[in-house]
């Protein structure tokens, strides 16, 4: 493959629920990507994928106007002093 160049894929199956990727993956029903401290189903085997590099952007999100409960305004501060960059 090329460098820049994107690498062919066939998804067949997909979903939401982590643990149901990862059982179609034990089933032998394919290969996944995952977050590297992602919670494993016993018996699945990883590594450590070094290139491309992967990468995804969070957004947080909120309803303007709305009060906040004290655990949401405590994870907007904490939010607020990262490091985004």
């Amino acid at each position: 493959m090329k460098k820049g160049e994107r690498p062919k894929t066939n998804v067949r199956l997909h979903s939401e629920r982590e643990d149901w990727v990862q059982a179609l993956v034990l089933a032998a029903m394919g290969i996944s990507i995952m977050p590297e401290n992602n919670a494993v189903l016993p018996g699945l085997k990883t590594r450590l994928l070094v290139e491309p590099e992967v990468t995804r952007t969070i957004s947080l999100v909120d309803l303007g106007g709305r009060p906040y409960e004290p655990a949401m305004q405590n994870l907007i501060r904490l939010a607020d002093t990262f490091d985004w960059d």
